[in-house]
């Protein structure tokens, strides 16, 4: 029986919205792209132009007049608690992008606002749902490669200074919390491709609840042409192997077995498409063996291939996840507390690089980090981006 196609409204355009737009492609089943909003007229007109459906400039008029089902939120995340009440307060279940909010306190008003709404948030956290690593997390609750012990991140993504999708990853993976950061820092003023836009390089060591430790290094302009492409490799050790996630060569998993040591390299089989291989199942060919099923098989999706990370499917399964709870109800995946969580958790490695120093993984108050970001925030706004909502979006549309 087919499922119900809902009517969804999407806030911003941008790169991130191109991801999602290409990935709704292969899910038109099951959503309709009915409305665009973009601060930019020339790009909500152009945008949705391509879409066949209605631009709006103003999330609320978006929300009031478009009829939504559901809203995919992807815009820059100092707006995100702004779309998000204006959603929440229209009573639209939503779907909101990563960082769930650029500070601690951004992030209280999402969760305060839906709260009291009662609506559906899920938030699209794709590491921990990419095909690789959910495979990754199956072979560690197998015991494949004993207890684990350790857990690495070289060249870690991280997005306004905060490695938030390694946190969610290695969480997932160690199965508990943080309790400790230690960090060091070295900030360069002018970075070596823009002039005016600083970089951080930062080196950290988590304590986990378990005693287990932790360790990840990363650069804030990793985006950039000049840092983009190098390795990264992440790591989860354990008292009898060892699994490695390396983007650009092949993932693979060591157990020792009767006294050997065996690898066990990734295995992808796929079903051919007219448009290329469609992944069917993922596995290390191991025994026990664990495997992981791609639940959108029946359908090409764009970035969703048999190599790479397989962001597509990520994409897809958090699009399934907001489609659901319209049409059957049922709780996210991946909650708003999750996602405050991993955000507070890269807030406090950049916080404790500034300050040179081990401080607990619970943060009280406000760090001198998030104090910039108000500050910057406000200085281009031209308003405290905490103010009452209506006042900021109407401030933002005086300087469209």
């Amino acid at each position: 029986m087919a499922e119900p196609q809902i009517r969804l409204g999407v806030v911003g355009a941008g790169r991130r919205a191109q991801q999602h737009f290409a990935t709704l492609r292969g899910l038109m089943d099951h959503f309709e792209v009915v409305a665009v909003c973009d601060a930019n007229p020339n790009v909500a007109q152009r945008v949705a132009g391509q879409l066949a459906c209605d631009p709006y400039t103003d999330a609320r008029e978006c929300v009031a007049k478009a009829r939504l089902d559901a809203i995919l939120i992807v815009t820059p995340p100092e707006i995100h608690h702004l779309i998000a009440t204006v959603a929440a307060r229209a009573g639209v279940p939503m779907l909101i992008e990563t960082t769930l909010g650029l500070t601690r306190p951004m992030m209280d008003a999402i969760a305060d606002e839906t709260a009291a709404a009662g609506v559906f948030v899920e938030v699209a956290e794709n590491y921990g749902r990419r095909p690789a690593e959910q495979l990754n997390a199956a072979a560690l609750r197998a015991g494949l490669i004993g207890d684990l012990v350790h857990l690495s991140a070289y060249n870690a993504p991280a997005n306004e200074e905060s490695c938030y999708h390694t946190m969610s990853l290695f969480r997932a993976y160690a199965g508990c919390d943080v309790t400790e950061i230690r960090a060091a820092g070295h900030r360069v003023p002018n970075g070596p491709v823009r002039e005016g836009w600083p970089e951080s390089w930062i080196d950290a060591t988590l304590t986990f609840e378990s005693g287990i430790t932790a360790s990840l290094s990363y650069v804030t302009t990793w985006v950039t042409p000049l840092r983009w492409g190098r390795p990264r490799i992440v790591t989860a050790e354990g008292t009898s192997g060892y699994i490695v996630t390396s983007e650009g060569t092949s993932d693979r998993l060591r157990c020792g077995e009767k006294g050997q040591v065996v690898d066990y390299p990734l295995q992808v089989e796929s079903r051919p498409a007219a448009d290329g291989d469609i992944p069917t199942k993922y596995s290390y060919g191991s025994s026990p063996e664990p495997q992981w099923i791609n639940p959108f098989a029946d359908r090409v999706l764009a970035d969703g291939g048999s190599v790479g990370v397989a962001d597509g499917i990520a994409r897809a399964i958090e699009l399934r996840n907001l489609h659901r709870a319209v049409t059957a109800g049922g709780a996210p995946d991946w909650t708003i507390a999750q996602a405050r969580r991993s955000q507070e958790l890269g807030i406090a490695i950049a916080e404790a690089a500034r300050l040179g120093k081990p401080i607990p993984a619970r943060l009280e108050g406000e760090t001198t980090w998030e104090r910039e970001q108000h500050a910057a925030v406000a200085e281009r706004w031209g308003i405290d981006p905490l103010d009452n909502v209506d006042r900021v979006l109407d401030r933002l549309a005086v300087r469209k």
